[in-house]
């Protein structure tokens, strides 16, 4: 005799079982779903901080915060109530940037790493016109001030890792470094040492592959494929 009790309380775990794993199934699909555009927001973001509207708005900046008449840079003083124009447009930037974070359209970490360093010697320099409470735009930009608190958090945890001087966050040194190279750069983001090495690895490379297939005898009648490969040499020397 069949325990229909016994079948219906089976049914049922496989019911309960199957569900949940569905459950978690779409919540593994929504995350990379969430991952995935954040990633591409982050790279239209990116593009945007490169392109040559926002890059001449950073060089105005650099430009109208260092004073270069002396033998050294040093930074133009400014009053609260008549701070430097060319600012605004990097801010609402950044500010922009944090809306997204807040959001969840981007990732914390993500902005941290491709934005930190750009956004933090700006931040630290226009710290009285974005957190004073006399300033009349503090509250406009209460989500960059959150946001850089927690980039802060990343950044200094990663230079307790590296027993790194915390106070180098703040040097005015550093600020004019930053808008001296905005102004010398043109805006290109700063190359890495894996950069330049990935560079000399690519051009020894090169190099080698060259060496490898020597000039054929004159005279003699080379292999089949000897000018196939020279040609696909010379494509990969100048890729």
């Amino acid at each position: 005799m069949v325990d229909w009790v016994a079948v219906q309380g089976v049914a049922t775990s496989i019911l309960v079982l199957t569900s949940v794993g569905a459950i978690a199934y779409a919540g593994l699909q929504l995350r990379h779903e969430r991952e995935y555009r954040s990633v591409e927001n982050l790279e239209k973001q990116l593009t945007f901080f490169l392109s040559e509207n926002f890059v001449s708005a950073r060089r105005r900046l650099a430009t109208a915060r260092l004073d270069l008449t002396g033998a050294e840079a040093k930074l133009v003083p400014w009053e609260l109530e008549e701070p430097p124009v060319s600012v605004f447009e990097v801010l609402d930037f950044y500010e922009h940037l944090a809306l997204l974070v807040k959001k969840g359209h981007l990732d914390l970490y993500d902005m941290w790493h491709t934005f930190y360093e750009w956004a933090q010697p700006v931040y630290v320099d226009m710290q009285e016109l974005i957190e004073s409470p006399s300033s009349a735009y503090a509250d406009h930009y209460g989500d960059l001030q959150r946001m850089m608190r927690k980039m802060d958090e990343l950044q200094l945890s990663r230079m307790h890792a590296k027993n790194a001087n915390h106070w180098a966050l703040w040097t005015p040194d550093r600020i004019i470094d930053h808008y001296r190279y905005e102004l010398e750069s043109g805006g290109r983001p700063r190359r890495s040492r894996r950069a330049v090495a990935r560079e000399v690895a690519r051009e020894i490379a090169k190099e080698m592959q060259q060496a490898e297939l020597p000039e054929w005898p004159a005279g003699a009648a080379p292999p089949d494929d000897f000018e196939a490969n020279r040609t696909g040499s010379r494509r990969g020397s100048h890729a």
